[in-house]
């Protein structure tokens, strides 16, 4: 047995780093920077074939837009979004965890509430993109999310709003795979 953070795991834990994608897998879209007004997506991470189980140890959240993001907006979008994004963890039928307690974010400001660490990022004078990036650790509170126990268990965000004015969206899911 191998011990890490007071958890105790058999067998080898290999890290890994993956863009949450439209698929789940390698090889989907990782830009969340579609229309999604009419029809709502998932982006997402599943266990690889071979993998038995992921442990998400930590989220980050890129987002960049043009020059001038505000607390109340979306990115540079010029308002708040009307749906706004929500993490889940669920399976073919049923939503396991829903981390936002029933709320979504819909501002720059509000990945704040769920994220200690949101910074805008910018680089130099002349007007440039801006770059949001929020972490946040699910291990900080005390647990790994776990992902891969049947019924299509997966890990992700659902999107429901029109995202194309933004430049990029991406979530990086991080933590190690039990085999």
């Amino acid at each position: 047995m191998s011990q890490g953070t007071g958890v105790l795991f058999d067998g080898e834990r290999k890290y890994f780093s993956r863009h949450l994608t439209d698929t789940g897998l390698l090889g989907g879209n990782v830009n969340m920077n579609g229309d999604y007004s009419e029809t709502s997506d998932e982006f997402y991470i599943i266990p690889r074939a071979g993998e038995s189980r992921l442990w998400i140890a930590r989220i980050i959240i890129s987002i960049e837009d043009t020059s001038g993001m505000q607390a109340d907006e979306y990115g540079n979008l010029g308002s708040a979004l009307g749906t706004g994004v929500s993490l889940f963890l669920k399976n073919d039928t049923e939503t396991l965890i829903d981390f936002m307690d029933g709320e979504s974010v819909k501002t720059n400001a509000e990945w704040g509430r769920l994220c200690f660490d949101v910074e805008v990022k910018a680089w130099g004078n002349q007007p440039t993109n801006e770059l949001l990036v929020a972490r946040w650790s699910f291990f900080k509170g005390g647990q790994y999310i776990r992902v891969g126990d049947g019924d299509n268990e997966r890990f992700g965000v659902t999107v429901a709003d029109d995202l194309e004015g933004l430049v990029m969206h991406e979530i990086l899911a991080q933590g190690f795979v039990h085999e």
